[in-house]
């Protein structure tokens, strides 16, 4: 005996199709409403978010790229030929303060005499002379680089170095003519001579007393000085 059973297919009528949407319409905003409300953006994430733009971060680069490198550039490379006008400027400052310490020791040997004769005194004249000369080509270089230090000067509160080398100049000029003073006094002051070679002398010139109080003010100058206005520039060196 056979069982036949039939297959019956069943269709939603309309009316309960719109009711299963309605009830799916109804749970999808259920959902919605039951998950927390994301808090407003804060202007930071607001700009996080413009900035991410593609577009816009093709605009940053093009600015980058084209004004703020360039002109990082430009102010790197004058801040480096700045330091090195001013390491110049030092160097140049060495060699002029340098310059009253090889006046003074041109002349030490002297000191072992009382006087001393034409030709002997010429000689060393023309020895400071060329010293002389390579002091004031040095000091005309230094001047010429404390420029440099002139902007420095103007925007801050720092010393100025311009003032500074020409009292320092002041100073090494005197203790420099104390020597030429010392060296004619040698030559004019007749000690075991009978006769001055020169229209007029000083009688009381004493080689040796003289020549101390050369050396004294030759230290305060040369070493005290020199490291005062040499120390100021090599701050404002480092400031850069």
């Amino acid at each position: 005996m056979s069982d036949d059973s039939t297959t019956e297919t069943y269709e939603l009528t309309e009316p309960e199709r719109i009711k299963i949407r309605a009830e799916v319409r109804y749970a999808l905003i259920a959902a919605r409403e039951a998950r927390p409300a994301e808090p407003p953006k804060t202007r930071l994430a607001q700009a996080l978010a413009y900035l991410s733009n593609g577009f816009v971060l093709l605009l940053v680069g093009s600015l980058v790229t084209s004004v703020l490198v360039p002109d990082f550039q430009r102010r790197y490379e004058n801040r480096k030929q700045q330091v090195a006008l001013m390491q110049d400027c030092l160097a140049q400052f060495l060699l002029y303060s340098n310059s009253l310490w090889q006046e003074y020791y041109a002349v030490l040997p002297l000191t072992q005499r009382v006087e001393i004769d034409e030709a002997t005194y010429l000689q060393y004249v023309n020895k400071i002379a060329e010293i002389k000369l390579k002091r004031y080509d040095a000091y005309a270089k230094v001047l010429a680089l404390s420029v440099v230090f002139q902007e420095v000067t103007e925007t801050t509160t720092a010393p100025s170095i311009d003032t500074a080398l020409r009292s320092y100049a002041v100073g090494l000029n005197t203790a420099s003519a104390s020597i030429d003073k010392w060296l004619t006094g040698l030559y004019c002051t007749p000690t075991n001579r009978d006769h001055s070679p020169c229209a007029s002398f000083d009688p009381t010139f004493d080689s040796f007393d003289e020549h101390t109080k050369i050396k004294a003010y030759v230290v305060d100058i040369g070493n005290k000085g020199t490291d005062n206005v040499a120390s100021m520039i090599v701050r404002q060196i480092n400031q850069q």
